[in-house]
């Protein structure tokens, strides 16, 4: 017999998963917005059809927006040490569920000292999960105050939005500065 993840448990592992994809936006974000934005940049096809400066109204959501994204980045900090909790503990259940269940040819063995081990490891899993439960939920809120800040400001974005339409939205700080496109997948870049 192996081992039957709860729901919690497999809950708790989806959480990690979420909150290192968050991590990895959110590292990505926190690089960007060091630097002062000037310029956005409207593109389609990815060409740039239209590079203007914001105006202080886009200007001032933008500084919004990057004032939560910097409260985010403080928020990772204490998901960084669940992580590392997380995945020392999820090796460590990898290993067990192998030598629980042990099978040749004409029998079966079950391991109990291991399945209790295995039990255990489990509790411990779902207390750090209930630990971080707080920090989940902070993350949670922050990303929708985030959702709201974005929409928001792309909204003000569309406002002056070429009257031909366009596929993506770039800030860019300084001129002659590189924009990125997406293109089925491929990320194209270019120089203005």
């Amino acid at each position: 017999m192996k081992f039957q993840p709860s729901f919690s448990f497999v809950l708790s592992f989806a959480a990690v998963a979420i909150i290192a994809g968050c991590t990895a936006q959110a590292e990505t974000t926190a690089a960007t917005a060091k630097a002062k934005p000037a310029q956005i940049a409207f593109i389609k096809n990815c060409k740039v059809i239209q590079q203007r400066a914001m105006t202080p109204d886009e200007f001032t959501a933008y500084q919004r927006l990057e004032a939560v994204e910097q409260q985010m980045d403080e928020l990772h900090l204490p998901i960084k040490a669940f992580e590392a909790e997380m995945e020392q503990h999820s090796e460590r259940m990898a290993e067990l569920a192998d030598l629980v269940h042990q099978e040749d040819e004409h029998s079966i063995r079950i391991d109990k000292v291991k399945m209790a081990e295995q039990q255990k490891l489990a509790e411990e899993i779902q207390d750090i999960a209930e630990r971080h439960k707080p920090h989940f939920a902070a993350l949670e809120q922050k990303g929708d105050e985030i959702s709201e800040l974005a929409d928001e400001f792309t909204d003000l974005l569309e406002k002056s939005a070429p009257a031909e339409g366009f596929d993506q939205i770039q800030v860019m700080s300084g001129s002659g500065a590189t924009t990125e496109c997406y293109d089925d997948g491929i990320k194209l870049i270019s120089r203005n």
